[in-house]
């Protein structure tokens, strides 16, 4: 079950998001539609927002400013959050201008803003990054689903599931306590559905 956790954690960590994100553009066919090289942006994506920030992680570990990939302790978080919004405003200058990929931006914007918002809630308090990631991935299949109920309903419910999945994981793993997830979540749904209506 420890490794199940360890799976599951991994598979689906935060910096893996925006790349499961694009695929799940991918299933729903959209991208049929889309004057866009898919391909090349896949690429840019899977680079800019997992290859990137996990090598980037890996040198923080051997330069000793984090333990450990998993950043345990609150204080280690707050170089590699900085770091995450590098590589999200980069990734979004790509598209910019890229109309079909309107609201993928948006998400990764909203990613951008999170980390801030974390960056600032991690001073006072440990939150789940896991929890987060997955309210802001589960609020924009959200907003899509509204837009195209018939097309991202369905990858929106699965979204549900998998976050409480992801949520059970880490508390087997007692990386983090149930306010932790919860309070992850709820912040990562409300913040990107707040920032759309704005």
């Amino acid at each position: 079950m420890n490794k199940l956790a360890q799976f599951i954690s991994t598979i689906f960590h935060p910096v893996l998001l925006p790349t499961w994100m694009f695929l799940v553009i991918l299933a729903s066919d959209l991208h049929k539609i889309m004057s866009i090289n898919v391909g090349l942006c896949f690429s840019i994506i899977f680079v800019t927002t997992f290859i990137f920030p996990i090598v980037s992680m890996l040198l923080l570990k051997k330069f000793k400013v984090i333990e450990s990939l998993t950043m345990e302790k609150r204080e280690e978080r707050f170089i590699p959050l900085f770091v995450m919004v590098v590589f999200l405003y980069a990734t979004t200058r790509f598209f910019k201008g890229v109309n079909a990929l309107s609201l993928y931006n948006f998400y990764l914007t909203s990613d951008m803003f999170l980390c801030v918002v974390v960056f600032w809630v991690t001073m006072y308090w440990k939150i789940s990054f896991h929890g987060i990631g997955w309210g802001a991935f589960a609020a924009t299949l959200f907003i899509m689903s509204m837009i195209s109920t018939n097309i991202y309903l369905p990858y929106f419910i699965v979204s549900l599931l998998i976050s409480g999945i992801v949520g059970s994981a880490r508390l087997y793993l007692k990386s983090h306590n149930e306010s932790q997830v919860y309070a992850g979540f709820i912040v990562g749904f409300i913040v990107v559905l707040t920032l759309y209506l704005i």
